[in-house]
């Protein structure tokens, strides 16, 4: 026999299992992703020391070349780099990815949790290991098939 008691609490349960399910980030992921990120020459060797800016819509970093780990704060703008010392420069652009779960549209209140997540910026990734080339402008993407990193220099650069 069940108590009355048992069945608010069984469609708590019910309902705190769909959200877990669902894939919403709000509620099961990280407000930051690591990111590390190295400036190197034309001969792909790593240039230490360049004082590196590294910005999204919700946050700005600062650190020398090698940067390794760096908790970077999920956002659907894209991550701006650009790493400096003496006339070197090397810049790179990653862009956001969101993902999202088909069970988020399909769960009663799935609309709302893809809303919350694109709001607090938690469905967004960048790609983990970005290599700047000294003057250049890279744009490093995770979208391509099989989740191969694309690095390309922006039309027009």
């Amino acid at each position: 026999m069940h108590s009355a008691l048992s069945r608010p609490l069984l469609a708590a349960a019910v309902c705190a299992l769909a959200l877990l399910a669902s894939g919403c980030a709000t509620v099961t992921g990280e407000p930051t992703q690591r990111v590390s990120i190295v400036a190197v020459d034309a001969d792909q060797r790593p240039i230490p020391g360049m004082r590196c800016r590294v910005a999204n819509g919700s946050a700005e970093y600062f650190g020398d070349s090698p940067m390794r780990d760096v908790p970077v704060r999920r956002s659907a703008s894209d991550l701006q780099i650009e790493c400096r010392r003496g006339a070197l420069v090397a810049r790179g652009t990653a862009i956001s990815r969101g993902g999202m779960s088909i069970l988020q549209g399909v769960l009663p209140g799935g609309t709302a949790l893809i809303a919350l997540d694109h709001l607090t910026g938690y469905r967004y990734s960048y790609p983990t290991e970005i290599r700047l080339r000294a003057g250049e402008h890279l744009v490093f993407d995770l979208s391509r098939p099989r989740g191969e990193l694309q690095a390309e220099t922006p039309s027009g650069q």
